[in-house]
């Protein structure tokens, strides 16, 4: 359904965007004349009511065909005159982001309408505050959009009326500021058309509109290129030097530690926790090491370190046992005659002997990951 603004809806907004019969300067060097419209270049005449009027209906074609086009419910007159008021007042832009048209579209009414309260404020002087016009204009569009819906009675006796603070808070008494005269409006510079679409993007939420607006770092914060500057709502500066001295600490301390553990204990728990379990996250960065040896020396083998510690020397140890306890079997087996007493004692050596082999490697592996300088 396409709807126009009625007489009643042309007589809200008249009243509350004003009549000027004489050009009055803006700031950018248009002027504004009638009801709130903007001549380019030269001030011209003076206006009569009547031609103010033909340029207000100029200036109302787009706002009504954008409400027609985004507001998806079914509305009646006075609701329509309502919300074109509205997005004339706030920007075509503004109505499409806000709360109101969205409430309208899910069909609850009563809610948009509360909404409309929310814009209130205007530029005074540099400053973002409430102007009393916006106050009333807001009052006087809710009561329109409100007045031909149906309203059940609510009889205080029944249904006595509470506080609701959500609402205490938005009325909670101000000082209300008068509407800035003409001539003080800011002259709003227009932005490049990127720039202009990131705005758009950043503001289509309100969450992240509100965490843009957050200060994070204190104003007072100086910045030097030797500071690492984090970004929480109380900064955190620190030099690199300490920052350095802090990384060398920690990463003896745990050396240190990991020295002094108890032989065999790399096997304590399958996963390998008992090594990892030391600030694990100070552990070396293994994809390092891999890209350098690609890097400079292609294939790299395994690097064990035989330092002479005593986890190293029972490792060794423990080595040398399984391929005793193999090579062993394996004499048994070849200079037997290959009975089935042969290969069973054979199988008894070579089996703990591969076991106790597959061990010694793995712990004299681990170690040399553990000792790996990078």
């Amino acid at each position: 359904m396409t709807n126009a603004t009625s007489a009643a809806g042309l007589a809200l907004i008249q009243q509350y965007e004003g009549f000027r019969a004489e050009p009055t300067p803006l700031p950018d060097g248009n002027w504004l004349v009638g009801y709130s419209h903007v001549r380019i270049g030269d001030a011209g005449d003076t206006v009569t009511r009547e031609e103010a009027d033909l340029a207000l209906a100029l200036d109302l074609a787009p706002f009504e065909r954008l409400v027609n086009a985004r507001v998806t419910r079914t509305r009646n007159q006075s609701q329509f005159d309502a919300l074109v008021s509205f997005a004339f007042s706030v920007g075509a832009e503004a109505f499409e982001q806000s709360q109101v048209l969205r409430r309208v579209n899910a069909g609850d009414f009563v809610a948009a309408a509360c909404a409309m309260d929310a814009w209130r404020k205007g530029d005074v002087s540099g400053e973002t505050v409430i102007v009393d016009a916006l106050v009333r204009r807001r009052a006087a569009e809710k009561a329109m959009f409100l007045r031909d819906l149906a309203c059940d009675a609510a009889a205080p006796v029944f249904n006595r009326a509470k506080l609701d603070s959500a609402a205490s808070v938005l009325g909670a008494p101000v000082k209300y500021a008068p509407a800035p005269d003409v001539k003080s409006a800011p002259v709003v510079q227009k932005m490049p058309a990127p720039a202009q679409r990131i705005v758009e993007i950043l503001k289509s939420e309100p969450a992240t509109e509100e965490l843009l607006l957050t200060q994070v770092v204190a104003n007072d914060v100086g910045e030097a290129d030797d500071e690492i500057v984090t970004a929480h709502a109380k900064p955190v500066a620190r030099t690199l030097d300490s920052v350095r001295e802090a990384t060398r600490r920690a990463y003896s301390e745990q050396s240190e530690t990991v020295a002094k553990r108890g032989f065999f204990s790399w096997f304590k728990r399958g996963d390998g926790a008992a090594y990892h379990s030391v600030k694990p996250e100070l552990q070396p960065d293994h994809r390092i090491r891999d890209m350098r040896r690609r890097a400079g020396r292609g294939l790299d083998l395994p690097r064990f370190d035989f330092s002479g510690s005593f986890e190293n020397v029972g490792l060794v140890a423990l080595l040398v046992f399984g391929f005793g306890l193999i090579a062993l079997g394996g004499s048994l087996l070849f200079s037997g005659s290959g009975g089935a007493v042969e290969i069973a004692g054979a199988a008894a050596l070579v089996t703990p002997g591969l076991a106790a082999t597959l061990m010694a490697a793995f712990g004299l592996w681990r170690g040399s990951q553990k000792n790996a300088v990078y």
